[in-house]
């Protein structure tokens, strides 16, 4: 009789390790899709956001990335003679990377797959599909205020 007993006692501990195998990789798997599905109900991106000025006084060719809520915007100036600010959302439309302001070419690029856009976020080179998204911006009374929408500086 004792091998009838071994017999269960070794099924049951082979169960046992099996279901704890299990139920640890669907915790493994199932806790971070919880949490990624969290993060998809982030809150929308204010109206507008009002940019500290040591953030928005920039030089001629200096560039600088901010966040407009969850949204990195790429803030730049042109160089000189015009030496005009200008904003867009520093998501490039191809893969969704961080683009960044090139000094030395007066160009936006995008690192992942050598995209190119020119100072109006236009695409002049590389694998991207659609131009840069502009993020407007004015200055009010000493301070740089920025918004996805036109009419949301203008409320003001």
């Amino acid at each position: 009789m004792k091998i009838d007993e071994s017999y269960v006692a070794r099924r049951r501990f082979l169960g046992g390790m099996i279901g704890g195998g299990a139920g640890a990789l669907a915790l493994g798997i199932g806790l971070p899709l919880v949490q990624y599905a969290g993060n998809l109900r982030e809150a929308p991106p204010p109206p507008r956001v009002e940019v500290p000025l040591a953030d928005g006084d920039l030089g001629p060719g200096r560039s600088k990335l901010i966040r407009y809520g969850s949204i990195p915007v790429l803030l730049f100036r042109t160089p000189e003679p015009q030496s005009e600010l200008k904003a867009f959302v520093a998501v490039c439309t191809h893969f969704d990377c961080t683009v960044g302001y090139r000094e030395d070419k007066n160009c936006i690029f995008c690192a992942c797959h050598e995209g190119y856009y020119d100072v109006d976020g236009k695409v002049i080179a590389g694998p991207p599909p659609r131009p840069l998204r502009p993020v407007y911006h004015r200055f009010h009374e000493g301070r740089l205020f920025v918004a996805l929408e036109k009419e949301n500086l203008e409320e003001r």
